[in-house]
């Protein structure tokens, strides 16, 4: 019997990466592995494109049988190729006035340039170095710049604060009424509250690309560990998270790793489910 080829999902940062933003080794020789099984490999991350093809280039996950969805879904990516397979976006309108809204609040605001991914906002604060230094995006921040810059409706927008959930949660509150017309929100942590285009989930990104690749979706495998993998875990064939995942992402998986992403969950996961 031919045996029935199978896709793993894995978020980045939590789950993939190590705190050191690096892939235990383990975890990395088993999505070798897994791709020269004639598998599939695909980074699941709310990160921008342009992030996490960084991640992808530097641990050689952009090669044949890998993809890429970022912007929790809204954008699926073959980077073999070098082609978006589907781009969601919310409109700019909404945006500009959820942005402006963010700053009567007295939160951090900021949106992206869809040409490549830059951050646009409206002033430098903490918030604004603390997403760089994962990201390692290029940013404009200057007042005016959003509605100046922001010339095609932008995929994603992030309402943020490093003291304050509290304020976050009572922020999404206060504004579901009318932006669920344009966007649907959630927390990815407590720090960022994430508005993205409605329909544009990780897991909406797991059925698109497994339908693009001709996979059934109980072939797939999902891993990931935070309130933003939830759809994610929901939709996969298999739901597995590291020791280390939110009692959010755990409440959905099949699976807890004995591991968590400092140790090579994702190579607990592989070895488990897809080469075992």
């Amino acid at each position: 019997m031919e045996k029935k080829q199978k896709i793993l999902f894995s978020d980045l940062d939590g789950t993939l990466l190590d705190d050191r933003k690096e892939i235990e080794q383990s975890a990395k020789q088993a999505v070798d592995e897994l791709l020269l099984a004639g598998n599939f490999f695909a980074i699941c991350t709310g990160r921008p494109l342009t992030s996490a093809m960084q991640v992808a280039r530097q641990f050689d996950l952009n090669r044949t049988g890998c993809y890429t969805v970022a912007f929790n879904g809204g954008v699926l990516y073959d980077p073999s190729k070098g082609q978006i397979i589907s781009y969601a976006s919310i409109p700019r309108g909404p945006v500009l006035e959820l942005m402006q809204k963010a700053r009567e609040a007295g939160l951090y605001a900021h949106t992206y340039d869809r040409a490549d991914d830059t951050i646009l906002t409206e002033s430098h604060l903490p918030e604004l170095d603390f997403y760089i230094q994962t990201t390692k995006l290029a940013y404009k921040a200057k007042e005016g710049c959003v509605r100046q810059c922001l010339k095609e409706d932008p995929p994603k927008v992030i309402v943020a604060s490093l003291t304050g959930h509290e304020r976050l949660v009572k922020f999404q509150q206060e504004n579901a009424a009318w932006t669920k017309d344009f966007m649907t929100s959630f927390f990815s942590c407590d720090e960022y509250l994430e508005y993205c285009p409605i329909g544009a989930t990780k897991g909406m990104g797991l059925k698109k690309l497994c339908e693009y690749l001709d996979i059934p979706v109980e072939n797939s495998v999902a891993a990931g560990d935070e309130r933003n993998d939830v759809a994610l875990l929901q939709m996969a064939g298999t739901s597995a998270v590291p020791a280390n995942a939110h009692p959010d992402a755990r409440a959905f998986a099949d699976y807890i790793c004995e591991k968590d992403n400092n140790q090579g969950a994702v190579g607990e996961i592989v070895r488990r489910f897809i080469l075992d």
